[in-house]
């Protein structure tokens, strides 16, 4: 993999378990990474799904310009 660091982080062990059990992964750095990988895609997707949003085929219910609106 192309731009690779080893860094050292002080992380809670039991969450990194629960982390590898969730991913299914073998590794601890394999979860991590997945984990990480995961994280930049939804912001990402969500991202797209904002600039998008009102532009066609998105229900206004479903954009949180109108969830706001009806809260009030």
């Amino acid at each position: 993999m192309k731009g690779l660091r080893r860094k050292n982080y002080s992380l809670d062990e039991a969450k990194i378990k629960k982390l590898r059990r969730l991913l299914k992964t073998k590794t601890e750095t394999e979860a991590l990474q997945k984990a990480v990988d995961l994280v930049l895609f939804q912001r990402e997707a969500a991202k797209a799904w904002m600039e998008n949003a009102g532009a066609g085929g998105v229900h206004p219910a479903l954009t949180t310009r109108y969830v706001r609106k009806r809260k009030k």
